[in-house]
């Protein structure tokens, strides 16, 4: 099917300004993964940690007595105003460096068990995501084994991924997930806490040169513009400058719990999903009655000392691997999804999540891996075959280039969106027009 068929609504537009030089597996992209692999991977990695906590999962309770509905849309505009195409680049910046391949690709390394790395390998069974802290600060976790010994390790860059120092992680024996990177201040988690245990955090100021227990305050609302992440019962901040963090319980917060805290840049305000009761229809039933939810975003610009509560339009039930339902660049232009068979429409919101319009639905013939914000009209929509972008929020989409990957984001200075792959590599942007592939290192 031509890409321009899987675009509604919409117009044929003249194809944009592609740059593949160098990028010689691009003809491979069009193979097929196998989702169930992709899946067992997520579950998988939800297993060890939240990552990134973007996700919210809002379906039928099969025999249950709870149902979770959603609010209705407005149906789409009929105006089919044609896209503007503005330039897309995509480049390997070393001449005749190996480009990405195919994406997603996984290995069976068990049976029932997948893994994007081959057996007895350092980055087997880790999970791990080659993670910017902004354009030049670059941070992979791996392991150094010797039979069943093995260390953990920090690659580290701080010239875009030209050369990298390696060194052990600290608490030598102890299990630790690199959770928040921002510039050259590294956060890292030990333990998997109980119900009513803190977190053990370790902090770097210097690209994991040296490590700290950081300080850990309690607070009544969390410091401006500082990046945050949640905890079992609580948000915390991390302070780029010192390392040390401050904690916001959510009982100080409107009394929520396990609110599904959402990865978006600092300016944005804190954003997270929750699900609410639907009122009681009038006169109420005299029968047995169906608890139903609808989703629902809780949003904060102080810091979490208040809280507004934003009603969503539609939304998809079940979970796409590395995709996110919700995604603000600013705080101000919110863009939302519902799944639709092997495609999404993409809702946007041009006054914080307080009015919604519905926009185009984008064939893409798999789930939906990446939404990623850009500027005021930008949004950039990653699917196993394709990268998809609208300039005129989310009204029309463009098919511009091969798939680069999933859980784009917004980092300082600029974009990052990480392979799908075996590569664990991953493609910055300043403005997201111009991408360039970095390459992991060789590691141990």
């Amino acid at each position: 099917m031509p890409d321009s068929d899987r675009l509604h609504p919409g117009a044929d537009a003249t194809g944009p300004a592609m740059d593949f030089a160098g990028l010689g597996a691009a003809a491979a992209y069009a193979f097929k993964p196998d989702f169930v692999d992709v899946v067992a991977r997520a579950a998988r990695r939800r297993r060890r940690r939240a990552f990134g906590a973007v996700f919210l999962a809002l379906g039928l309770v099969a025999g249950g007595g709870t149902t979770f509905a959603v609010t209705a849309d407005r149906p789409p505009t009929p105006a089919k105003p044609a896209p503007s195409v503005g330039p897309w680049h995509t480049v390997v910046p070393q001449p005749g460096a190996r480009g990405p391949a195919p994406q997603p690709s996984y290995e069976q390394i068990a049976p029932g068990s997948y893994d994007p790395t081959k057996p007895d390998k350092p980055l087997t069974g880790m999970f791990t995501e080659l993670r910017a802290g902004d354009l030049d600060h670059l941070y992979l976790p791996y392991q150094d084994c010797v039979g069943k010994k093995c260390r953990q390790m920090l690659a580290a860059s701080a010239d875009r991924g030209r050369s990298w120092r390696k060194r052990p992680m600290p608490a030598a024996g102890q299990p630790l997930d690199v959770v928040m990177v921002h510039g050259s201040t590294v956060l890292a988690e030990g333990k998997e806490p109980g119900d009513d245990a803190r977190p053990e955090y370790w902090s770097s100021v210097d690209g994991g040169v040296t490590w700290r227990r950081p300080a850990t305050r309690d607070v009544d609302a969390l410091p401006p513009g500082q990046p945050v992440r949640a905890e079992r019962n609580a948000i915390v901040a991390l302070d780029p400058v010192t390392g040390n963090l401050a904690r916001l319980a959510y009982a100080k917060s409107g009394g929520w719990q396990d609110l599904l805290v959402l990865d978006t840049p600092p300016g944005a305000g804190i954003w997270a999903l929750d699900s609410e009761a639907e009122p009681l229809s009038s006169p109420r039933p005299t029968g047995p009655v169906v608890l139903r939810s609808r989703p629902v975003a809780r949003v904060s610009m102080d810091g979490g000392r208040s809280w507004e509560t934003r009603q969503l339009p539609k939304s998809a039930d079940g979970i796409s691997p590395g995709g996110t339902k919700l995604s603000t660049d600013d705080g101000r232009t919110v863009y939302v999804s519902e799944k639709r068979k092997d495609g999404v429409r993409i809702h946007a919101s041009t006054d914080g999540g307080r009015t919604w319009q519905a926009g185009a639905v984008i064939d893409l013939d798999g789930p939906m891996l990446s939404m990623l914000p850009v500027r005021d009209r930008t949004v950039i929509v990653e699917g196993p075959h394709g990268t998809y972008r609208s300039t005129d929020q989310g009204r029309t989409f463009t098919r511009v280039g091969a798939s680069l990957g999933s859980r784009g984001h917004a980092i300082p200075g600029g974009y990052a969106i990480p392979t799908n792959n075996n590569e664990y590599s991953l493609w910055l942007s300043p403005d997201g027009e111009q991408w360039t592939y970095v390459r992991r290192p060789e590691v141990p």
